[in-house]
């Protein structure tokens, strides 16, 4: 894997496995969510998303958990005390995206998914905090090489 320049402090996208792994109690990743959270929560670390991954996340909570986590999560997302900052995907992040998303030759990667890669591309994010192998065939290390 290709060496990234690091900076202080690290930043972490943050994708929709990861919100409904450390949610969702019965998840299959939800230990190894609360572990890797825990611990680049005691690193100099800055968490973004984005407001696809929030809708995402939204949908998923309600259908795999219920409307009222989901609603809880929309609260404290949107509250003061977030940690996760949540950029919106504008005209030049989607048209990152679409390029991505022409490129990929699996039929698994959403558009979500190279949104989130648009993301990480364009605006010098050091990582993604997800179980998705797909970011590491996409050269994007995922955060627990971090920690």
């Amino acid at each position: 894997m290709e060496q990234r320049k690091i900076t202080n402090p690290l930043t972490i996208f943050v994708d929709t496995d990861a919100f409904v792994a450390l949610i969702k109690k019965n998840d299959s990743n939800h230990t190894k969510a609360k572990n890797i959270f825990q611990k680049l929560q005691g690193m100099s670390i800055e968490f973004t998303t984005s407001n696809y991954v929030f809708s995402e996340a939204i949908t998923i909570l309600s259908q795999k958990v219920n409307h009222a986590t989901a609603v809880r999560f929309i609260d404290a997302m949107l509250s003061s005390e977030n940690i996760f900052n949540i950029k919106r995907a504008d005209e030049a992040i989607e048209d990152v995206a679409i390029n991505i998303f022409k490129d990929q030759t699996s039929k698994n990667i959403s558009f979500v998914d190279c949104t989130n890669m648009a993301f990480v591309r364009k605006i010098g994010i050091n990582g993604i905090f997800s179980f998705d192998k797909a970011y590491a065939t996409n050269k994007i290390p995922l955060a627990e090489a971090f920690i």
